[in-house]
């Protein structure tokens, strides 16, 4: 009886083993295929990162230390904020850590407001919901005002 208890013991340990290979394996499967599409991604995104879509101009800084005249380049999806993440960072303590996400689609640029404290306003609108901007409008971030240009 002790025999057969000691060669059941055995099996489960090996089966344990093995199981614990198959899994290690999955993730590192998972892994690779990750880091394969992350390459292949940032492959396809390096020409289009060199065309400049269009500026934030600073229009007036408010009570930030940009100097009016400041021109920031817009990528095809643009976030502004706080954060080191943004497209275009501003430290600014009115600014939140995302603040505002633009984006261009069908030739029209898209104002949002990412759920900040102070606001994002176009030409005086509150961009809550998504707001078309197209060249010449004013684009206020908290107590900046960015006028948009191409």
């Amino acid at each position: 009886m002790a025999l057969q208890i000691d060669s059941f013991l055995l099996i489960l340990r090996i089966l344990l083993v093995v199981l614990l290979y198959l899994f290690l394996m999955q993730v590192v499967i998972a892994i690779t295929r990750d880091l394969k599409k992350n390459a292949a991604a940032g492959e396809g995104s390096s020409e289009p990162s060199g065309r400049i879509w269009g500026h934030l101009v600073v229009v007036n800084s408010g009570p930030t230390s940009l100097m009016p005249g400041t021109r920031f380049a817009l990528q095809p999806q643009t976030n502004i904020g706080r954060g080191p993440t943004n497209t275009i960072p501003i430290q600014d303590q009115y600014i939140s850590a995302e603040h505002t996400r633009m984006w261009f689609r069908n030739g029209t640029w898209y104002v949002q407001d990412a759920g900040s404290a102070n606001g994002t306003y176009v030409n005086g609108q509150p961009a809550r919901d998504p707001l078309p901007a197209k060249a010449g409008d004013i684009i206020s971030v908290g107590y900046i005002q960015f006028k948009l240009t191409q």
